[in-house]
């Protein structure tokens, strides 16, 4: 069973920006305009506030619920890179899923196989319901699909980089 002070705090930040940067690669992956990317970051903080209420029992869940500490956020110039926008959102993806094989990593050597388990399904999990909460490629809210090919494509990478697929 893992608590906060199992980790160092460079550690326990990244487990607890992990989920968030899942969400906020959804949005890179196939962006939508700005309400988009906003029900985007809500589902995903509804998917994180699911998991961890769902795996409460599991003492790194329930700490990560207790910790109120606002986390030091990453560089975005460095997570962004130069480039194009479309560059810039590539580059955005793949530290994303930098920071989710790390995030794992750390769970997997540092707490029980079970939180492991959980917490790769809860970032996938947030995966999903970020790709669900809006519709892409539509007008005012007409037509478009629920997940598109970019949304499917990152959950994937996603799930791979959880060790999932």
């Amino acid at each position: 069973m893992a608590k906060q002070d199992t980790f160092t705090a460079e550690e326990w930040t990244l487990l607890r920006l992990a989920p968030s940067l899942v969400a906020g690669g959804m949005s890179a992956a196939d962006p939508s305009g700005i309400f988009a990317s906003i029900k985007e970051a809500a589902a995903g903080a509804s998917g994180m506030a699911e998991a961890f209420k769902a795996n409460s029992t599991l003492e790194l869940f329930s700490s990560l619920a207790a910790d109120r500490s606002i986390p030091g956020m990453p560089d975005p110039k460095s997570m962004l890179g130069e480039g194009t926008r479309e560059q810039q959102m590539a580059n955005f993806k793949a530290a994303v899923l930098e920071r989710v094989k790390a995030a794992v990593g750390l769970v997997a050597s540092k707490a029980s196989p079970a939180e492991a388990d959980a917490y790769r399904n809860m970032l996938a999990g947030i995966a999903r319901k970020a790709a669900e909460a809006s519709k892409e490629g539509g007008f005012l809210g007409f037509g478009g699909v629920r997940v598109s090919d970019a949304e499917h494509a990152f959950i994937t990478e996603v799930k791979q980089a959880a060790g999932l697929a």
